[in-house]
């Protein structure tokens, strides 16, 4: 808390929250889960409580008797930065797994049963990847599959000749941003879901592949 706390106050004024992210790990890494395995989600208790007792030794508690105005500022403000920890904590701790695969002694120590950066990402259920890049692919699948619609919908169901290059080419860029670590941490109903819809979008696909021969 010590190393982390004038950090904090900083970044509250600088937004420069990658000094902050990069004690937050190595927290992470010292409060472990019921596994007994470093906390990398933040989402055991002791973690959780070490960081509410930061934001709140940063200042980022209302006053007493402050007015409702006062504590909504507050709490908008504890938000923000919380989330800007968040977002440069991200980038850090993929770089983290990530490097494990050069440092065994370390990942025995710390992931015993481990045998790669892979297996760690999967048990934790970690996309290895920033959040801004994320973004950035769901950003970029959002708007192709808008423009799927428009296509789509301007012609009453039926993509006319001029249309399909595009379409296909849509297609093509959405799917391919899939990876199986997207499907990860789905409900079982979700899964089975998807399944059939892929499934489907298959057939439909060698379907019009054929009709291209």
């Amino acid at each position: 808390m010590d190393k982390a706390l004038p950090l904090t106050i900083a970044a509250r004024e600088t937004r420069e929250c990658g000094p902050v992210a990069d004690v937050v790990l190595q927290v992470m890494l010292i409060l472990t889960t019921s596994e007994g395995l470093p906390d990398l989600r933040r989402s055991g208790g002791r973690m959780k409580a070490w960081m509410a007792d930061l934001l709140d030794a940063a200042g980022l508690v209302p006053p007493p008797l402050s007015t409702e105005q006062e504590r909504k500022r507050v709490a908008r403000e504890r938000q923000s930065l919380a989330q800007a920890i968040r977002e440069a904590l991200s980038p850090v701790r993929v770089a983290y797994i990530q490097g494990l695969d050069d440092k065994p002694e370390e990942r025995s120590r710390l992931f015993p049963g481990f045998a790669s950066s892979d297996e760690i990402f999967a048990h934790f259920k970690i996309i290895p990847k920033a959040q801004s890049e994320i973004r950035a692919e769901t950003y970029q699948r959002r708007t192709a599959l808008q423009k799927i619609g428009a296509a789509v919908l301007s012609s009453d169901g039926a993509v006319s000749p001029d249309q399909c290059a595009d379409v296909v080419s849509t297609v093509h860029r959405t799917v391919a941003a899939l990876t199986p670590a997207s499907f990860q941490g789905l409900d079982p109903q979700t899964r089975d879901q998807l399944r059939q819809e892929l499934s489907e979008t298959r057939a439909a696909l060698l379907a019009l592949e054929d009709s291209l021969s």
